[in-house]
């Protein structure tokens, strides 16, 4: 879209206008500087929690970017194949250990759907639980029965390591064509915000 243009939308058989400030650059980069942005204000605001959410939400949209063309939905073997290309490489806990993307997709889960490190993978021993560190302090979950031993991720390293990724995913988009369509399809479903009115 261009910039100030006013687009139609209709809604339930309604028309309204909607008058859009206008994409600043690739839709794609533009969503991930704004996530980082927010994760970073998250971080910087000691809020460990939060910032977690936006990084694990941004695998999953990131991992539909990335998918085939016929994938239509972000589901765990999006989450798992983007972390596996982009992130587990890069990403340790902190006494060294490699985490695996089936570690990464079971601590999203606990994040996302309970603000802990529960999540059924770790409880049938498929996937071990992630703990954080945070500047200088832990989250742990005290009440852990757990078949695997835990890991601990610095979430610091977490956030630095998800930007690195992205850039690599963006260097690797740029390079083939097939793919960046793709991708770019999917970004015109992001949200633009601006002012809607009744037509």
């Amino acid at each position: 879209m261009d910039v100030g243009e006013v687009k139609k939308i209709e809604v339930l058989g309604d028309i309204m206008q909607f008058e859009y400030g206008g994409d600043t650059g690739c839709p794609i980069v533009s969503w991930l500087r704004n996530r980082l942005r927010a994760a970073g204000c998250c971080f910087d605001s000691g809020l460990p929690e939060a910032t977690l959410t936006l990084l694990y939400s941004g695998i999953d949209t990131l991992g539909l970017l990335a998918a085939a063309p016929n994938v239509k939905d972000a589901t765990r073997a999006t989450f798992i194949d983007w972390s596996e290309q982009y992130l587990v490489t890069r990403l340790k806990s902190i006494d060294g250990k490699p985490l695996t993307a089936l570690d990464l997709y079971a601590a999203r889960c606990g994040i996302l759907h309970t603000s802990s490190s529960v999540s059924r993978l770790g409880r049938e021993g498929t996937a071990r639980d992630i703990f954080y560190q945070f500047q200088g302090k832990h989250g742990a979950n005290l009440g852990l029965i757990a078949k695997l031993e835990p890991v601990i991720l610095d979430i610091g390293h977490f956030a630095m390591t998800f930007k690195e990724g992205s850039l690599a995913f963006i260097a690797y988009l740029n390079q083939d064509p097939t793919r960046i369509e793709t991708a770019l399809a999917r970004a015109l479903t992001f949200f633009r915000w601006g002012t809607l009115c009744g037509a």
